[in-house]
């Protein structure tokens, strides 16, 4: 396969910066793409991609993948910034040599990108033989063409698109109260200020998302624009939004300039505008003010409880608000050093206002987050984040510390009844909060609920759509569904985000197990055992693969290296568990899934519902360890 982006010399000569912005971006389209299908990148030439496959049917679904995905990126963008490319793909022998490769199904590949209009696929006969009647692609006779330096002249045909032009989707249809606070800019004169900025427009984000009525992008999916030279319309269409809330801090000692305005994207007017010069006192009535304002603008009525939500401050101290921003900051970096310095923040901040809720809540999220990835023992991080849970509900009604302590109830406690009590608490709260949906979702697919968990987890990408974690679990919770199309294309979305992000890799390879792509799931798991630095689950579900590949050397070689490993360090006992599932070993599997019952280790909730144990379920003493984890009802598909 052979690519091109249409006008990328004359871009260069033009707009150098641009060029290169729109370079890397093409690029990282193409590689998650690649990812997908299996292609083998031989080398870049400029803006151009030379890639082998190992068959022509994978190399259609990947130049029909790019395409689509391109076309989807280019809807609503300035047609100086759309990526277009030419593809041409044919099949035949190649010589390797050198990490390259030469020969005449080259050459031609090369000319049949030249023959491609701008956005077009073109094959030859011999790719449309391997292809016909294998792809729900429509196809086209284009006629016989001479090729240079191609002796016998070559069939050409066009893969038919299921669109005829790129037209951008018409943003009026999205209701201005689907709303999204971009990244205030900081325009403070000390660049130490930044965490100011950045704690603002998280806690204009919490304010807003308390206002019935509105939908509002969660915080990590906003937060993504940050820098970024999008124009607004571009962010509109990328999170389907129809109002967008932009502006500036300034903060220099005590005192504030706050600029804020609301834009109705597809009218591209202002709906309102505001520049607060106050004191840094008066930072909660902005906030409430802003809130307000957009509310009446959007044409929402307030009511009573809506207005002492939006109007409650979470401390009288402005030293400990300052200090709790400085927590909420390093947390958003989401990183064991981060956690530990947003907890010593958000207790310095306690030390000075000892109700201040929202710090207890800050501290018990950032521990259960430790725990969850394995960087404090679970005992540790998650009886802690309980502890202050419940010391921040103990002041306020926080959705926050419900969701935090839903999580801690259901994953380390094994009370599935008190975890859902909590995140409906936390629902009813805030409906708009992204998380309790991603949670919830996941606690209910535990559940076995699976249809109420694509509820929540849908949901979740509403307001959170490039969110890797959410994307991820939609990804996995599809797949648990039987939805494995699904699955895949979330994936997808994982990989245009970050085409290294280890769970996209598993999720992939876990819907090519249940599709029978056997080997393709390996090969995907090669590549994450190596993204990962042979994280042991990972290379797990390697073993449980290679099980079910009739390959059970290569399995029991990664199980012995578990063994091993776990005698020095921790390893999961679920680790071992697939390893001896993968081979059938179920007794020896249930046995260490009873192991890991015992130390609440994670992933051990989710037996019920994920795949790789399917085969575990006729047994009573699987059966008997899924009730004592208080998971008693059957997944339903």
């Amino acid at each position: 396969m052979f690519s091109d982006m249409v006008g990328y010399s004359s871009l260069a000569q033009r707009d150098e910066a641009l060029a290169l912005e729109l370079l890397e971006k093409q690029r990282s389209v193409l590689r998650a793409c690649l990812i997908l299908h299996k292609g083998k990148e031989v080398k870049t030439m400029g803006d151009g991609f030379l890639v082998e496959f190992a068959s022509a049917l994978d190399a259609v679904k990947c130049a029909f993948s790019i395409q689509n995905a391109l076309h989807e990126s280019n809807v609503s963008i300035q047609p100086e910034k759309r990526i277009v490319l030419r593809i041409g793909i044919h099949v035949g022998e190649v010589i390797h040599s050198d990490a390259d490769v030469y020969g005449d199904a080259v050459n031609v590949a090369s000319r049949m990108e030249t023959l491609a209009k701008p956005g077009e696929i073109c094959i030859t006969q011999q790719v449309y033989d391997h292809i016909k009647n294998k792809v729900q692609l429509e196809v086209e006779y284009v006629g016989r063409r001479s090729l240079k330096n191609i002796e016998t002249p070559v069939d050409v045909y066009s893969i038919v698109l299921p669109y005829e032009k790129p037209a951008p989707r018409p943003i009026a249809s999205v209701s201005k109260k689907r709303i999204v606070v971009l990244p205030l800019t900081s325009i403070s004169p000390d660049p130490s200020e930044e965490y100011f900025a950045d704690g603002m427009t998280e806690e204009l984000i919490s304010t807003i998302s308390k206002i019935r009525g509105l939908g509002v992008i969660s915080r990590t999916s906003a937060m993504k624009y940050k820098g970024s030279r999008k124009s607004v319309s571009e962010i509109a269409h990328e999170l389907s939004v129809g109002a967008v809330l932009e502006g500036s801090v300034r903060k220099s000692s005590n005192r504030l300039r706050i600029t804020v305005q609301l834009i109705d994207v597809p009218s591209d007017e202002h709906l309102w505008s505001q520049t607060y010069d106050r004191q840094l006192e008066d930072v909660f009535a902005i906030q409430s003010d802003v809130a307000q304002r957009v509310a009446g603008a959007l044409e929402i009525h307030l009511g009573a409880s809506d207005r002492e939500r939006v109007d409650k401050k979470p401390t009288d101290d402005l030293e400990a608000y300052t200090l709790y921003l400085k927590g909420t900051f390093h947390r958003g970096e989401m990183t064991e050093q981060g956690y530990l310095k947003a907890i010593r923040f958000f207790k310095e901040a306690l030390g000075r206002d000892p109700k201040f809720a929202l710090a207890y809540s800050g501290i018990a999220d950032c521990y259960a987050r430790l725990a969850e990835d394995g960087m404090v023992p679970p005992n540790e991080g998650y009886s802690k984040a309980k502890e202050y849970a419940e010391k921040a509900l103990a002041l306020d009604d926080l959705a926050e510390a419900h969701v935090t302590l839903g999580a801690v109830m259901g994953e380390y406690f094994f009370d599935q009844t008190a975890a859902e009590k909590e995140f409906k608490l936390a629902l009813n709260l805030n409906p708009n909060y992204g998380k309790v949906c991603h949670s919830y979702g996941v606690h209910l697919a535990c559940m076995g609920r699976l249809d109420e968990a694509i509820t929540e987890i849908e949901r979740a990408y509403e307001l959170n759509p490039l969110a890797l974690d959410v994307n991820n679990c939609a990804a996995a919770k599809f797949c648990d569904a039987n939805q494995f199309d699904k699955s895949v294309m979330f994936c997808e979305k994982m990989f245009r985000i970050d085409e290294n992000f280890v769970p996209a890799h598993q999720r992939l390879a876990e819907a090519y197990l249940q599709q029978s792509r056997i080997d393709d799931a390996i090969d995907v798991l090669k590549k994450a055992v190596t993204l990962s630095n042979g994280q042991a689950l990972v290379r797990a579900k390697l073993g449980f693969a290679f099980a079910r590949a009739g390959k059970p050397q290569e399995s029991r070689k990664i199980l012995t290296e578990l063994e091993e490993e776990s005698r020095n360090k921790y390893v999961s006992p679920v680790a071992i568990a697939l390893v001896h599932c993968g081979l059938g070993e179920k007794e020896k599997a249930i046995s260490y899934l009873e192991k890991a019952r015992e130390e609440h280790a994670g992933g051990i909730v989710a037996v019920n519902v994920v795949k790789f144990w399917a085969s575990l379920r006729p047994e009573p003493a699987f059966n008997k360890l899924v009730s004592s984890i208080g998971l008693n009802e059957r997944p339903t598909p």
